[in-house]
Protein backbone atom coordinates (compact mmCIF):
# COMPACT_ATOMS: atom_id res chain seq x y z
CA UNK A 1 0.00 0.00 0.00
CA UNK A 2 1.35 3.81 -1.01
CA UNK A 3 0.74 6.94 -0.15
CA UNK A 4 0.59 9.72 -2.79
CA UNK A 5 1.60 12.99 -1.81
CA UNK A 6 1.41 16.23 -3.46
CA UNK A 7 4.41 16.96 -4.28
CA UNK A 8 3.00 21.05 -4.65
CA UNK A 9 0.46 22.08 -1.93
CA UNK A 10 1.71 25.74 -2.06
CA UNK A 11 -1.20 26.69 -4.29
CA UNK A 12 -3.85 25.04 -2.06
CA UNK A 13 -2.43 26.36 0.95
CA UNK A 14 -2.63 30.02 -1.49
CA UNK A 15 -5.95 29.61 -1.93
CA UNK A 16 -6.73 28.88 2.00
CA UNK A 17 -5.07 31.60 3.03
CA UNK A 18 -7.12 33.75 0.76
CA UNK A 19 -10.61 32.29 1.55
CA UNK A 20 -9.29 32.20 5.27
CA UNK A 21 -8.57 36.26 4.66
CA UNK A 22 -11.98 36.76 2.94
CA UNK A 23 -13.99 35.35 6.26
CA UNK A 24 -11.69 37.66 8.20
CA UNK A 25 -12.79 40.74 5.96
CA UNK A 26 -16.12 39.28 5.99
CA UNK A 27 -16.45 39.37 9.66
CA UNK A 28 -14.90 42.30 10.69
CA UNK A 29 -17.24 44.07 8.67
CA UNK A 30 -20.08 42.61 9.74
CA UNK A 31 -18.62 43.62 13.59
CA UNK A 32 -18.05 47.48 12.74
CA UNK A 33 -20.73 48.16 10.67
CA UNK A 34 -23.24 45.99 12.44
CA UNK A 35 -24.88 44.49 9.17
CA UNK A 36 -24.80 40.88 7.95
CA UNK A 37 -24.99 42.40 4.13
CA UNK A 38 -22.07 44.99 3.07
CA UNK A 39 -21.86 44.04 -0.37
CA UNK A 40 -24.44 42.84 -2.63
CA UNK A 41 -22.30 38.85 -2.85
CA UNK A 42 -23.15 38.84 0.94
CA UNK A 43 -27.20 37.60 0.16
CA UNK A 44 -28.40 38.08 -3.41
CA UNK A 45 -31.89 37.84 -2.17
CA UNK A 46 -31.35 39.82 1.37
CA UNK A 47 -29.70 42.38 -1.03
CA UNK A 48 -33.34 42.56 -3.26
CA UNK A 49 -34.98 43.02 0.06
CA UNK A 50 -32.87 45.73 0.91
CA UNK A 51 -33.67 47.73 -1.82
CA UNK A 52 -37.35 47.55 -1.87
CA UNK A 53 -37.12 48.09 1.82
CA UNK A 54 -34.82 51.55 1.89
CA UNK A 55 -37.25 52.03 -1.91
CA UNK A 56 -40.37 52.37 0.96
CA UNK A 57 -38.45 54.22 3.66
CA UNK A 58 -37.39 57.14 1.12
CA UNK A 59 -41.25 57.39 -0.23
CA UNK A 60 -42.42 57.25 3.71
CA UNK A 61 -39.65 59.96 4.49
CA UNK A 62 -40.44 62.41 1.39
CA UNK A 63 -44.56 61.99 2.74
CA UNK A 64 -43.49 62.91 6.44
CA UNK A 65 -41.55 65.69 4.91
CA UNK A 66 -44.59 67.10 2.70
CA UNK A 67 -46.90 66.24 5.60
CA UNK A 68 -44.92 68.16 7.80
CA UNK A 69 -44.92 71.27 5.40
CA UNK A 70 -48.44 71.41 4.87
CA UNK A 71 -48.84 71.09 8.62
CA UNK A 72 -46.70 74.37 8.96
CA UNK A 73 -48.67 76.67 6.06
CA UNK A 74 -52.42 75.50 7.48
CA UNK A 75 -51.29 76.11 11.37
CA UNK A 76 -49.98 79.73 9.87
CA UNK A 77 -53.42 79.68 7.97
CA UNK A 78 -55.56 78.67 11.14
CA UNK A 79 -53.71 81.12 13.57
CA UNK A 80 -54.12 84.01 11.30
CA UNK A 81 -57.80 83.28 10.67
CA UNK A 82 -57.84 82.81 14.93
CA UNK A 83 -56.53 86.69 14.40
CA UNK A 84 -59.61 87.66 12.46
CA UNK A 85 -61.76 86.03 15.27
CA UNK A 86 -60.47 88.10 17.30
CA UNK A 87 -61.19 91.76 15.20
CA UNK A 88 -64.24 90.48 14.03
CA UNK A 89 -65.78 90.09 17.45
CA UNK A 90 -64.25 93.49 18.75
CA UNK A 91 -66.44 94.85 15.59
CA UNK A 92 -69.64 93.22 16.51
CA UNK A 93 -68.94 94.48 20.21
CA UNK A 94 -68.51 97.98 18.20
CA UNK A 95 -71.87 97.55 16.19
CA UNK A 96 -73.63 96.31 19.48
CA UNK A 97 -72.38 99.83 21.18
CA UNK A 98 -72.75 101.81 17.53
CA UNK A 99 -76.55 101.11 18.64
CA UNK A 100 -76.90 103.02 21.62
CA UNK A 101 -79.33 106.13 20.82
CA UNK A 102 -77.49 108.56 23.54
CA UNK A 103 -74.50 108.70 21.35
CA UNK A 104 -73.42 111.73 20.15
CA UNK A 105 -72.36 112.36 16.31
CA UNK A 106 -68.45 112.67 17.48
CA UNK A 107 -68.73 109.02 19.40
CA UNK A 108 -70.14 107.31 16.41
CA UNK A 109 -67.37 108.89 14.03
CA UNK A 110 -64.96 107.54 16.76
CA UNK A 111 -66.88 104.30 16.57
CA UNK A 112 -66.50 104.38 12.85
CA UNK A 113 -62.89 105.09 12.94
CA UNK A 114 -62.19 102.26 14.68
CA UNK A 115 -64.07 99.66 12.80
CA UNK A 116 -61.77 101.22 9.88
CA UNK A 117 -59.04 100.54 11.54
CA UNK A 118 -60.23 96.67 11.99
CA UNK A 119 -61.01 96.51 8.41
CA UNK A 120 -57.54 97.34 7.31
CA UNK A 121 -56.35 94.60 9.95
CA UNK A 122 -58.93 91.73 8.30
CA UNK A 123 -56.98 92.97 4.89
CA UNK A 124 -54.02 92.52 6.43
CA UNK A 125 -54.53 89.07 7.71
CA UNK A 126 -56.00 88.16 3.91
CA UNK A 127 -52.80 88.85 2.77
CA UNK A 128 -50.84 86.70 4.96
CA UNK A 129 -48.12 84.69 3.68
CA UNK A 130 -46.06 81.20 4.29
CA UNK A 131 -42.78 80.94 2.90
CA UNK A 132 -42.99 83.95 0.25
CA UNK A 133 -46.62 82.54 -1.10
CA UNK A 134 -50.19 84.10 0.24
CA UNK A 135 -52.24 82.02 2.09
CA UNK A 136 -55.66 83.17 0.72
CA UNK A 137 -55.48 83.49 -2.97
CA UNK A 138 -56.69 80.13 -4.35
CA UNK A 139 -54.08 78.87 -6.20
CA UNK A 140 -52.42 82.43 -7.34
CA UNK A 141 -50.29 82.21 -4.16
CA UNK A 142 -47.98 84.81 -5.95
CA UNK A 143 -50.55 87.54 -5.78
CA UNK A 144 -51.59 89.49 -3.13
CA UNK A 145 -54.99 88.52 -2.25
CA UNK A 146 -56.23 91.46 -1.26
CA UNK A 147 -56.38 95.13 -1.80
CA UNK A 148 -57.91 98.00 0.24
CA UNK A 149 -60.47 100.49 -2.07
CA UNK A 150 -62.38 102.56 -0.42
CA UNK A 151 -64.32 102.68 -4.10
CA UNK A 152 -65.48 99.46 -3.43
CA UNK A 153 -68.39 98.47 -1.77
CA UNK A 154 -66.55 95.61 0.35
CA UNK A 155 -64.24 98.80 0.78
CA UNK A 156 -61.25 96.18 -1.03
CA UNK A 157 -61.44 94.22 -3.89
CA UNK A 158 -59.83 90.52 -4.54
CA UNK A 159 -57.06 89.50 -6.74
CA UNK A 160 -57.02 85.93 -6.22
CA UNK A 161 -59.09 83.47 -7.33
CA UNK A 162 -61.36 80.62 -6.35
CA UNK A 163 -59.33 77.34 -7.04
CA UNK A 164 -59.23 75.30 -3.65
CA UNK A 165 -56.00 73.05 -3.82
CA UNK A 166 -55.19 69.43 -2.88
CA UNK A 167 -51.81 67.70 -2.05
CA UNK A 168 -51.42 63.85 -2.04
CA UNK A 169 -50.80 63.33 1.69
CA UNK A 170 -50.32 59.41 1.45
CA UNK A 171 -51.24 56.61 -1.21
CA UNK A 172 -54.70 57.39 -2.37
CA UNK A 173 -55.10 59.90 -0.03
CA UNK A 174 -55.45 63.54 -0.07
CA UNK A 175 -55.93 67.13 1.31
CA UNK A 176 -57.01 70.13 0.82
CA UNK A 177 -54.97 73.04 1.68
CA UNK A 178 -56.31 76.23 1.14
CA UNK A 179 -59.62 78.22 1.97
CA UNK A 180 -60.04 80.95 -1.52
CA UNK A 181 -59.78 84.57 0.21
CA UNK A 182 -63.17 85.44 -1.39
CA UNK A 183 -64.95 83.02 0.44
CA UNK A 184 -63.28 83.72 3.52
CA UNK A 185 -64.08 87.25 3.42
CA UNK A 186 -66.46 87.98 0.17
CA UNK A 187 -68.64 85.07 0.71
CA UNK A 188 -71.61 85.85 -0.97
CA UNK A 189 -73.62 84.24 1.58
CA UNK A 190 -72.48 86.69 4.02
CA UNK A 191 -69.13 89.26 3.33
CA UNK A 192 -67.22 89.70 6.02
CA UNK A 193 -65.85 92.81 4.53
CA UNK A 194 -68.49 94.08 2.83
CA UNK A 195 -70.73 93.96 6.27
CA UNK A 196 -68.39 95.75 7.87
CA UNK A 197 -67.61 98.51 5.39
CA UNK A 198 -71.96 98.38 5.85
CA UNK A 199 -71.93 99.06 9.45
CA UNK A 200 -69.79 102.59 9.17
CA UNK A 201 -71.43 102.99 6.53
CA UNK A 202 -74.41 103.25 8.84
CA UNK A 203 -72.92 104.40 11.59
CA UNK A 204 -71.82 107.34 9.95
CA UNK A 205 -75.25 108.13 8.70
CA UNK A 206 -76.71 107.04 12.14
CA UNK A 207 -78.80 104.90 9.79
CA UNK A 208 -79.34 100.94 9.82
CA UNK A 209 -77.17 100.37 12.43
CA UNK A 210 -79.59 97.49 13.25
CA UNK A 211 -79.87 95.73 10.47
CA UNK A 212 -75.86 96.34 9.70
CA UNK A 213 -74.87 94.90 12.86
CA UNK A 214 -77.30 91.70 11.69
CA UNK A 215 -75.58 91.70 8.48
CA UNK A 216 -72.17 91.24 10.31
CA UNK A 217 -73.26 88.57 12.88
CA UNK A 218 -74.76 86.51 9.85
CA UNK A 219 -71.15 87.33 8.06
CA UNK A 220 -69.25 86.40 11.21
CA UNK A 221 -71.16 82.73 11.26
CA UNK A 222 -70.64 82.16 7.48
CA UNK A 223 -66.97 82.54 8.15
CA UNK A 224 -66.15 80.35 10.88
CA UNK A 225 -68.00 77.97 9.00
CA UNK A 226 -65.35 78.28 6.23
CA UNK A 227 -62.32 78.12 8.91
CA UNK A 228 -63.45 74.97 9.78
CA UNK A 229 -62.02 73.56 7.04
CA UNK A 230 -58.52 73.72 8.44
CA UNK A 231 -59.21 72.87 11.45
CA UNK A 232 -60.20 69.42 9.85
CA UNK A 233 -57.31 69.68 7.46
CA UNK A 234 -55.01 69.56 10.26
CA UNK A 235 -56.37 66.72 12.07
CA UNK A 236 -56.31 64.60 8.98
CA UNK A 237 -52.70 65.38 8.57
CA UNK A 238 -51.74 64.69 12.17
CA UNK A 239 -53.67 61.59 11.77
CA UNK A 240 -51.56 61.02 8.39
CA UNK A 241 -48.74 61.80 10.44
CA UNK A 242 -49.27 58.96 12.97
CA UNK A 243 -49.68 56.34 10.21
CA UNK A 244 -46.55 57.39 8.07
CA UNK A 245 -44.15 57.33 11.81
CA UNK A 246 -45.61 53.91 12.30
CA UNK A 247 -44.55 53.10 8.92
CA UNK A 248 -41.37 54.02 9.23
CA UNK A 249 -41.03 52.22 12.47
CA UNK A 250 -42.38 48.79 10.70
CA UNK A 251 -39.69 49.49 8.01
CA UNK A 252 -36.81 50.00 9.98
CA UNK A 253 -37.74 47.25 11.87
CA UNK A 254 -38.02 45.14 9.01
CA UNK A 255 -34.52 46.25 7.57
CA UNK A 256 -33.27 45.47 10.86
CA UNK A 257 -34.10 41.59 10.46
CA UNK A 258 -33.04 41.53 6.72
CA UNK A 259 -29.94 42.37 7.41
CA UNK A 260 -28.59 42.93 11.14
CA UNK A 261 -25.57 40.79 11.86
CA UNK A 262 -25.31 38.37 15.11
CA UNK A 263 -22.20 39.80 16.67
CA UNK A 264 -21.48 37.37 18.69
CA UNK A 265 -21.15 34.86 15.92
CA UNK A 266 -19.09 37.31 13.62
CA UNK A 267 -17.00 37.94 16.79
CA UNK A 268 -16.80 33.68 16.67
CA UNK A 269 -16.10 33.88 13.25
CA UNK A 270 -13.41 36.14 13.16
CA UNK A 271 -11.98 34.78 16.31
CA UNK A 272 -11.76 31.54 14.23
CA UNK A 273 -10.70 32.77 11.25
CA UNK A 274 -7.96 34.34 12.55
CA UNK A 275 -6.72 31.17 13.99
CA UNK A 276 -6.81 29.63 10.91
CA UNK A 277 -4.93 32.47 9.15
CA UNK A 278 -2.47 32.45 10.76
CA UNK A 279 -1.82 28.70 10.86
CA UNK A 280 -2.06 28.66 7.12
CA UNK A 281 0.74 31.54 7.23
CA UNK A 282 3.19 29.67 9.06
CA UNK A 283 2.06 26.43 7.45
CA UNK A 284 3.34 28.14 4.19
CA UNK A 285 6.21 29.94 5.50
CA UNK A 286 7.56 26.44 6.75
CA UNK A 287 7.14 24.57 3.20
CA UNK A 288 8.82 27.65 1.21
CA UNK A 289 11.92 27.61 4.27
CA UNK A 290 11.46 31.08 4.95
CA UNK A 291 11.50 32.53 8.75
CA UNK A 292 8.18 34.58 8.72
CA UNK A 293 6.06 34.81 5.40
CA UNK A 294 3.76 37.33 7.25
CA UNK A 295 7.08 39.07 8.19
CA UNK A 296 7.97 38.62 4.28
CA UNK A 297 4.22 40.00 2.63
CA UNK A 298 4.77 42.92 5.05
Amino acid sequence: MSVRVNPNIVPDLVAGIAQTQQQLNQADQQIASGRSINQPSDSPAGTAALILNHAAQGQADTLRVSVSNLQDRLQTADSALSSAVTAINQAISLGVEAGNSSLSDTDRQDIANQLTGIRQQLVSIANTSYSGTYLFAGSLVETEPFTLDPSSPAGATYNGNASTVTAEINSGDSVATNVPGDQLFLNPSGSLLGSIQQLITAIQSNSGIAAASTALGTAATVFNGQRVSYGSALTQLQSTGNLLNTEQTQLATQENNIDAADLAKATSDFSQASIAYQSLIGAESRILNLPNLLTFLE
